[in-house]
């Protein structure tokens, strides 16, 4: 039976009794949403239900998506247009709290959540998350120093490839976030696996854990100098790794926005640079301002962003518009000759999204 079917049925019964069971037994036999082509179908049962309402990336996080009662029956319903492409995370909001749907088996990879998961009928995981790990794996160290400059002890873990060999050189990502990459986008998973097919080059990545993000990654330069000063030296004396242009520094949200601060301050210490749903139009484009004043820097540049990434802080505000950002700093990098990889997908503000793509990053820095 199809939704639509299932109103048709309760439009032509006039039973609250057989309503009522009608609906449960759709329920038992479905999971919400129900994907017809780009039309998604939410449901959700209460007979006490005050209020019902979705919160997710189409909506900034605001539950202002209500769910339409039908009277004489528990039923609650909302139908939604997406991409065929797409995948999203939401929340149900009964009674103004929220929660996972009950009749959505689906639950995102962590990170921000939890939260469900709708996924269109076109979208498909990439090969590295769906697929068995490798047999040989790389090994993750834990390490931390204490930054002189930030007069602070900073952890941080390194990333060594399967059949790691000191007498080799290898090309060096540094990872804002790192703790974030290192759990929830999986990044020993992704790098296994492109580097045991061959799709990119065996190297190291070091995941930076923040102490305080808002303010380590709001184009600080302090934190620049306790990267160029303190831990790529450290990283150059201990590990075998090779300089720019095979050092690149990446981020997601305010660490895309970070990474790329840091190659601007020192080019010659990062020659590719990887940004997620960067945060790009901080203090009114101020990057982009200090790019345009620069000379050609020689770095290369690979970014994307969500499509619904047009209010995440769900205030209106310019600066949480991360689309026309990254197009506005796509424009200029192109305008002065950067080689540049940018690309936009039917996602949200996620772990979830930024994992399925981190291969791609690697496959541009290093195939």
């Amino acid at each position: 039976m199809t939704f639509d079917e299932l109103l048709f049925q309760l439009d032509h019964t006039t039973s609250i009794a057989a309503k009522t069971r009608l609906v449960r037994e759709f329920a038992r036999e479905n999971s919400s949403p129900l994907i017809e082509d780009t039309r998604a179908t939410f449901f959700y049962l209460s007979e006490n239900a005050e209020s019902v309402a979705l919160e997710g990336d189409w909506t900034n996080w605001q539950p202002t998506a209500p769910l339409e009662y039908l009277p004489d029956t528990p039923l609650w319903y909302r139908v939604e247009r997406f991409p065929r492409a797409a995948r999203l995370e939401y929340r149900i909001v009964v009674n103004g709290r929220a929660r996972l749907d009950p009749h959505n088996p689906r639950v995102a990879p962590p990170g921000f959540g939890p939260n469900s998961e709708v996924v269109m009928p076109d979208y498909r995981a990439p090969r590295e998350l769906t697929e068995p790990p490798p047999k040989i794996r790389g090994r993750v160290e834990q390490h931390w120093l204490v930054s002189q400059v930030l007069n602070e002890r900073r952890t941080f873990w390194v990333y060594l490839p399967p059949r790691y060999a000191p007498q080799n050189k290898y090309p060096v990502v540094y990872v804002n976030d790192g703790d974030g990459y290192l759990h929830f986008a999986e990044l020993p998973r992704v790098m296994d696996y492109l580097i045991e097919r061959g799709e990119v080059k065996p190297c190291v990545a070091v995941l930076i854990k923040p102490n305080d993000r808002e303010k380590e990654y709001a184009r600080n330069n302090a934190y620049v100098r306790f990267l160029t000063n303190e831990l790529v030296p450290w990283v150059d004396t201990y590990l075998a790794t090779r300089k720019a242009p095979a050092r690149a520094i990446i981020g997601a949200s305010l660490g895309g926005l970070m990474a790329a601060h840091a190659a601007r301050r020192r080019p010659n210490v990062f020659g590719a640079v990887g940004i997620q749903s960067g945060y790009l139009g901080y203090q009114n484009d101020a990057l982009m301002r200090d790019y345009a004043a620069a000379s050609h820097l020689g770095t290369r540049f690979y970014l994307t962003v969500g499509e619904f990434e047009t209010d995440v802080r769900g205030d209106g505000h310019p600066e949480g518009d991360l689309v026309a950002a990254q197009r506005r700093f796509v424009e200029l990098l192109q305008s002065k000759g950067y080689r540049v990889q940018s690309a936009e997908y039917p996602e949200g503000h996620q772990w979830g999204f930024w994992r399925a793509h981190l291969g791609e990053m690697f496959k541009f820095f290093w195939s």
